[in-house]
């Protein structure tokens, strides 16, 4: 039983746009938040003293656990608080669903202290809980720390938050009705032959570097087809040199057929996409409506 003040702390999914996976290479890539997925954590003052949590749907078996073991190492012990999770982030698809539950958390647990943490530090912790077990790029995870609506660009520099138009419009499409091959073997390849310097992979990251600058100077000079050209670039670079998954491949497909440029943020079972205009959008949606495939706007429009 829980008692005393509550705290709600959210994360929204997010996508890599352009230039992924080369900032898992010391490259750069391009990523925007997604407003309408969004993983939430309550916490409320436990009555017994102590860290507990309430099983949900939202929740993986033992994540509640190695999160508050995460953030009792780093600062020395947990609050005694009673945790629910919840979120509509597709889990498994590429949208970042593990790490938004985890940085919703922590958000929540040091609010209830009233502790800051900085957006490099929730990307510690956050690595630390998910390990091996996630492929979130770290252009992703910094939107998702940093927690704006706005794109972030990653690259050898630095990073640089910058606005999303209003009416640009970008969307995700994904699916988990069909069979989804794990990317993380994929990944693995692709780090070997980098650190190998094989020279089709080693040239793969300096193009996928070259188009997350693209994708960031049009979207500071709102040149949504520049954006475009750098997406489809990324895309077709990644299926030069590495697998994607059929479920990827097929929503590729209804993507590139209904007209938009689009991009998969791991080769797992989502893309993110962008069309021409604000009509094209609702042609695209009803495209992948027909083909039974999930789709929402990535970007915020209250």
């Amino acid at each position: 039983m829980s008692t005393g003040r509550s705290i709600v702390s959210t994360c929204a999914a997010a996508v890599s746009i352009a230039g992924n996976p080369s900032d898992e290479f010391g490259g750069g890539a391009v990523a925007i938040p997604i407003p309408d997925l969004t993983a939430m954590a309550a916490v409320h003052e436990a009555e017994g003293g102590s860290f507990g949590h309430r099983p949900t749907d939202a929740t993986p078996p033992g994540l509640a656990d190695a999160i508050a073991d995460a953030y009792s190492a780093r600062f020395g012990s947990v609050p005694p608080v009673e945790l629910s999770l919840s979120s509509n982030i597709p889990a498994g698809v590429g949208l970042a669903a593990g790490s938004a539950l985890v940085i919703a958390t922590l958000r929540s647990l040091a609010a209830f202290e009233s502790r800051p943490v900085d957006p490099d530090e929730l990307i510690a912790i956050t690595s630390n809980v998910l390990g091996g077990s996630d492929e979130t790029g770290r252009a992703v995870l910094l939107v998702q720390a940093i927690g704006k609506s706005t794109a972030l660009a990653l690259g050898p520099d630095g990073r640089e938050s910058i606005p999303i138009p209003d009416d640009a419009p970008f969307f995700v499409a994904w699916s988990t009705s069909d069979s989804t091959e794990p990317i993380a073997a994929t990944m693995r390849s692709l780090r070997r032959r980098f650190e190998g310097d094989h020279p089709e992979v080693v040239g793969a990251v300096e193009e996928w570097r070259v188009q997350a600058g693209r994708a960031r100077r049009g979207l500071l000079a709102g040149d949504t087809r520049l954006v475009a050209d750098a997406m489809h670039r990324t895309l077709a670079t990644r299926l030069r040199v590495s697998e994607v998954s059929s479920t990827a491949r097929r929503l590729i497909e209804l993507g590139r057929t209904a007209g938009a440029a689009v991009n998969t943020p791991g080769g797992a079972g989502s893309i993110v996409g962008l069309a021409r205009h604000g009509d094209h959008l609702e042609l695209v949606r009803a495209a992948f409506a027909d083909a039974g495939v999930d789709v929402v706007d990535a970007v915020d429009t209250a």
